[in-house]
Formats: C-alpha cells, structure tokens, sequence
C-alpha cells in the first residue's frame, strides 16, 4: 500500500469521447472510470435515465450522450459517494456557470490536488502512520465530516442568493 494512488483517475476532457455514445457505451465507460474503486453498477441505466428526468444533466440528442454529458456524469459518480442529489446540483451548478468543459477542467484539479493529499499522507490516512483498519476509520469519518462541512457552506450559498 506504500505511495499507493487513488483509485479513481478521472479522465481529462480530451480523453473523453468527442462522438455520441449510447447508453451501454456510457455506462461501460463509467464503469471503467470507477474500477476497481467502487463495485459494479454504480452508473446504471436507470440512474443516468434518472438525472436526466431530474434534471441534473441535459437530455441527451438523439438518445446519443456527448463529451458534456460524460463530464457531468463522471463528477455525478465521485459526488454521488457523500453527497445528497440536491448537493451535487448545486455544486454542479456552480463548477459549470462558464461551461461544463471548465468546471470539469476544475473538478479534475481539485480531485488531483485531494488525491495527492491522500498519497502523501497529509490527511493522517498514509499507511506508514497506522494499518488499514484504523485508516479505514479515519477516512469514513473524515467523509462524513466533509459533507457535513459541504452541506453547511452550500446552505450558506443558498442563504447568500436569497436574502
């Protein structure tokens, strides 16, 4: 485990396809983005279908999905894991007030940035400072403790918009 990486690299905007894809095509590139991370299935067709309907990603044309969608939905699929629907959409939102290129652009920074911290060990989970079970324990709260934080700033936001 020593200077292991995260598991999740987020492909950077060109590597993403620049043609429509179908809906089996998104879900298996989803997949592959998140294996080995997070088990099977978590982007199934039902759940893309579903943020269609909601709302949190655009409908797509011609039932073909383009690089935007794979964008929205590959930051969907890392946010999904602490965070309510709600809190993904305002977060979305917010990265993609100038386009979904540059707020994908960001989010792929910042997790970079998380994941390098995490590596490193500055997050007090690096395995030289204590075995895989106690580590285990710092991050699920660690997790927890970061989408309280996020829930309080966003509702802070909400605040600021509606005085």
């Amino acid at each position: 485990m020593q200077g292991e990486r995260p598991d999740i690299a987020l492909p950077r905007w060109e590597s993403l396809p620049d043609i429509g894809l179908y809906m089996d095509q998104v879900v298996t590139l989803m997949e592959r983005a998140f294996s080995p991370a997070l088990p099977k299935g978590e982007m199934t067709k039902s759940m893309v279908n579903n943020y269609v309907k909601v709302g949190l990603i655009p409908r797509p044309s011609g039932k073909k999905y383009d690089r935007e969608h794979l964008a929205m939905l590959m930051m969907i699929g890392v946010l999904k894991q602490a965070l309510s629907m709600e809190s993904i959409a305002q977060l979305l939102d917010m990265l993609c007030a100038d386009g979904v290129r540059k707020g994908y652009e960001r989010f792929c920074e910042e997790a970079a940035v998380v994941g390098e911290a995490l590596t490193e060990g500055r997050f007090g989970l690096h395995p030289s400072e204590c075995p895989p079970k106690d580590q285990a324990l710092r991050a699920g709260i660690m997790a927890a403790l970061c989408t309280i934080r996020t829930s309080r700033l966003l509702n802070a936001l909400r605040g600021e918009k509606n005085p």
